[in-house]
């Protein structure tokens, strides 16, 4: 009877022991499974050799939400990321393309583009009705349209670090950019031999050697060049299979160069009892180097992987 005993209690050792074995097995076999599919759907989260990619800015729609709900004076117009410094527009859009030489590295570029054309109207008091009748209330209208107009171009290569989900970046560019500006000025009151100095929106005249009061008609920037180099570091957070909100910082140097400025006025000649019209040099060429952390473009962005 013993022996029956212990021959039956070594069988159901044996069948614990296999059952354990398996259901350990069984385990191993999920928990590997569910690391290649988690492999798996972290490669196809990932951008690969040969893919191309485009991107666009996400901070233009938080600005016009800003704009919506706070309010703002924007010019009308197509808003690009022009490099240059001075009176500049303030940069709305920019697109990025890249080419994946590798599962790690990347060719990029970062196009920009200005095109903006804006034109205020301001209310000034009518001097020749005032001349007739100084309680009158009477208005003329003054003008002032700027256009301006630019390209902004980045182009270079970056290295890539990271196989899930969120993707380190380190890279360079090569910058170049151009804008121009100009102003026109249209005026309701007439300059006269009896009105010098008439009333404007601005009221601001200049004296010249011929003239006391000379205001501006005309004004244009002939282009403002801007070539750089930056070096820059970011990431990149895939939300979908291949699309990725990302954001850089860049440290970057710039040198400027300004052409000359024009400026079309008019006066009144004291020596010879004229109104005249001159055209001056406003401002001389010059130039300027900058060395900061300035983005060109591409600072907060969304991106597609193809």
């Amino acid at each position: 009877m013993k022996k029956i005993i212990i021959v039956w209690i070594g069988l159901l050792l044996m069948g614990f022991s296999v059952v354990a074995q398996e259901i350990t097995e069984n385990m191993e076999v999920k928990i590997k499974s569910k690391k290649e599919r988690k492999e798996r759907t972290d490669k196809l989260l990932l951008p690969e050799q040969g893919n191309w990619a485009i991107g666009v800015d996400v901070l233009p729609l938080l600005r016009t939400l800003g704009t919506v709900f706070w309010g703002g004076d924007e010019p009308m117009g197509f808003q690009g990321t022009p490099y240059t410094f001075g009176n500049i527009p303030y940069p709305n859009v920019s697109i990025m393309g890249k080419y994946m030489l590798t599962n790690t590295c990347a060719l990029r570029a970062n196009l920009g583009v200005v095109i903006l054309s804006n034109t205020r109207a301001y209310n000034v008091r009518d001097d020749a009705a005032f001349f007739i009748d100084n309680s009158t209330v009477a208005t003329v209208t003054d003008y002032n349209q700027s256009n301006a107009y630019g390209v902004s171009l980045a182009i270079g290569a970056e290295h890539r670090c990271g196989k899930k989900r969120v993707v380190g970046i380190f890279g360079g560019d090569l910058l170049f950019g151009y804008h121009a500006l100009s102003n026109k000025y249209t005026y309701g009151n007439i300059m006269t031999e009896f009105n010098q100095a008439p009333t404007t929106f601005s009221n601001y005249y200049y004296p010249t050697s011929t003239s006391a009061s000379t205001r501006t008609l005309f004004e244009k920037e002939a282009g403002i060049i801007s070539i750089g180099a930056q070096v820059t570091a970011g990431i990149e957070v895939f939300v979908a299979p291949k699309i990725a909100l990302g954001g850089q910082v860049n440290l970057s140097y710039v040198f400027t160069h300004y052409n000359q400025t024009h400026r079309e006025a008019e006066g009144f000649n004291e020596l010879s009892g004229k109104v005249e019209k001159r055209t001056d040099i406003q401002n001389p060429a010059r130039w300027r180097h900058k060395f900061d952390t300035n983005n060109l473009g591409g600072s907060l962005y969304m991106i597609f992987y193809f």
